[in-house]
């Protein structure tokens, strides 16, 4: 099984000034929130691939917010097939992403492999079943830890790189390739990547782990997947989604 973390503790500032003290996990793109997209993807996995208890890191809009219970029962606990356990971020204006994954990954049960997404993504529930297969399938045997990506060259935005053998070898702001907001930290690299984070004080992104540990690139459709940092992005998503009729199932 598998263990999932969500990191929404950010404001998520580029997307702009909005009316709801919340992150952008709970912005509503095609009539849903982010989250509820998340669930909508997850939820045909469980009990077969991933676990049941879905781990959401918070911070912005819930630390010190009188109405934070209000919220959760608003925004988190909205779908019975899930269980959620919530983890507050304290400092979360003062680091970067590795302490929301540090936080969510120390979290959980240490015995399972680790979905790491990133609280902007939505993709469609057959492009996130096929991502968590291949894992199982081309990566959990021989130790790899994987990241969700995209092929395709850029040079402006924060990039991966991978060898011939498709093992990560390089992450940060470089060129390179796109990578999706996916993660899947195998169980064998849990406690290093726990160590690295902690040892980076906050101050990195939480991906910085991945060409440390054996990491491979798994490919995604770019057609199945959106990021939303930017009201450019969020208009996007309103005439994209919903995903219907796309990769329904597993196809590799």
């Amino acid at each position: 099984m598998m263990d999932t973390v969500i990191m929404a503790a950010g404001k998520g500032e580029r997307l702009g000034p909005r009316e709801e003290t919340l992150p952008k996990l709970f912005v509503e793109v095609g009539n849903k929130t982010i989250f509820e997209h998340q669930l909508e993807a997850l939820s045909p996995l469980q009990s077969t691939l991933i676990d049941s208890v879905v781990t959401v890191v918070l911070g912005y809009g819930f630390v010190d917010s009188p109405d934070a219970e209000h919220k959760l029962s608003e925004y988190v606990h909205i779908d019975q097939r899930f269980e959620y356990n919530i983890v507050y971020l304290e400092n979360w204006k003062e680091v970067e992403n590795s302490k929301s994954a540090l936080a969510g990954v120390e979290s959980v049960d240490g015995d399972d492999h680790v979905l790491l997404l990133c609280g902007d993504v939505i993709v469609s529930p057959g492009q996130m079943e096929e991502f968590i297969q291949t894992f199982y399938e081309e990566c959990s045997d021989s130790a790899y830890s994987a990241v969700g990506a995209f092929e395709g060259y850029q040079s402006e935005m924060t990039a991966i790189r991978w060898d011939t053998n498709d093992v990560v070898t390089d992450y940060g702001a470089i060129e390179g390739h796109q990578e999706a907001g996916m993660f899947i930290l195998h169980r064998e690299h849990v406690q290093t990547a726990k160590d690295r984070w902690e040892r980076s004080g906050g101050e990195e992104w939480f991906p910085v782990v991945f060409p440390e540990v054996p990491s491979k690139a798994i490919r995604l459709d770019p057609g199945e997947h959106i990021e939303i940092n930017t009201q450019e992005h969020l208009t996007e998503g309103e005439e994209i989604l919903p995903f219907e009729g796309k990769n329904t199932g597993h196809t590799r």
